[in-house]
């Protein structure tokens, strides 16, 4: 079946496992032009998306060329054994949008490669009254408008996980990266769904302190100025990725934003025992200042300034993570809570002078 004019490929990942919830942090943590890959048994595929993979990468057809792409948060929970979404209830949620680069199937799992770009409108902050939340259209219009659902000749609900739908245009083109970025912490963000939920007691029910990170890009340092690098789509047969490209001997400044949904100092991820911080290899990156720093505030702003010393091509990455003196915090009737923070993995090649 051919896509029509102005549709867009919906991606979900949903609360089934901390990995899944993972993929949806890491989505709003990437700089633009980053690639981002999802993967999908073809079962969790609508059938004419199906029909338009084909085995092996760079077949892309071109009804799927450069098709905008949702990334889409869904709130489940286990029943007897399956994941199901709540019964007339909103809880698919869209958190960043993107460009396909590829997709194809290897086998029977299907894998889609997606550049992303803007962040999805934020809600709407006018309230009626204090008691209601505000108004967040975007995640309205995906839920009426968008079937992630159909039933089958005997009436059993199929449930799909990559589907394509009309293009709804939940771009927030008028905002920066980092105010949608945090309107949706603040506004967007609820705490009760980021949750892995079973009736069972296998898997556990984990509670999440989510670390909110955006890394906002990275910067060139020429004299008194930032300037911002963009970066390059590198066509690898089997890996499509993004990556910087870094001249030796110049500084180069990361910029990475927090924003936590905490009240208290008590509720931070990590309670004070937790570190953003930078990883590479010190044979050819080294530090031009401080590449860390604890989480010890509902929001904050660093720029980490390194050097590629080098003295011959090379590729490698950079990579920002949490790391935390303190382990899950176990309770009573298998609940748990984890600190979740995505690791940022920044591809870079570094240009050696001859």
């Amino acid at each position: 079946m051919p896509v029509r004019a102005r549709e867009c490929l919906y991606l979900v990942s949903s609360s089934a496992s901390r990995e899944y919830v993972l993929d949806c942090v890491e989505a709003l943590a990437l700089p633009r032009g980053m690639v981002q890959h999802f993967r999908y048994r073809r079962k969790y595929l609508a059938k004419n998306l199906a029909s338009l993979l084909r085995q092996g990468p760079n077949r892309l057809c071109a009804d799927l060329k450069d098709l905008p792409v949702v990334v889409v948060y869904l709130y489940q929970a286990q029943r007897s054994g399956h994941w199901r979404p709540e019964e007339k209830s909103d809880h698919y949620s869209p958190l960043r949008c993107g460009r396909l680069i590829d997709a194809f199937f290897d086998g029977e799992v299907a894998h889609f490669y997606f550049e992303v770009n803007d962040y999805v409108k934020p809600p709407d902050r006018r309230r009626p009254n204090r008691v209601e939340q505000p108004v967040w259209a975007a995640r309205k219009s995906l839920n009426d408008k968008i079937q992630f659902k159909i039933k089958d000749v005997k009436g059993k609900a199929i449930f799909y996980y990559a589907c394509l739908g009309p293009d709804l245009g939940l771009a927030a083109t008028g905002l920066s990266d980092t105010s949608a970025f945090q309107r949706f912490v603040d506004d967007a963000y609820r705490r009760s769904e980021w949750r892995t939920r079973s009736s069972g007691s296998v898997p556990l029910d984990v509670t999440y302190d989510v670390v909110f990170v955006q890394v906002d890009g990275l910067f060139l340092e020429r004299g008194d100025r930032l300037m911002r690098i963009v970066p390059f789509l590198t066509a690898l047969q089997w890996n499509p990725f993004a990556e910087y490209k870094l001249d030796v001997g110049k500084i180069y400044h990361i910029k990475v934003v927090t924003h936590l949904f905490a009240n208290f100092a008590a509720e931070l991820p990590g309670q004070g025992n937790a570190t953003l911080s930078l990883q590479f290899d010190p044979e050819i990156i080294k530090r031009a200042g401080p590449t860390s720093f604890r989480i010890s505030s509902t929001y904050d702003l660093h720029y980490w300034p390194i050097v590629a010393t080098c003295e011959k091509d090379q590729r490698s990455t950079l990579k920002i993570a949490c790391e935390t003196s303190g382990g899950a915090n176990g309770s009573e009737s298998f609940v748990r809570k984890e600190l979740l923070c995505p690791e940022i993995c920044l591809p870079i090649s570094i240009v050696a002078h001859k």
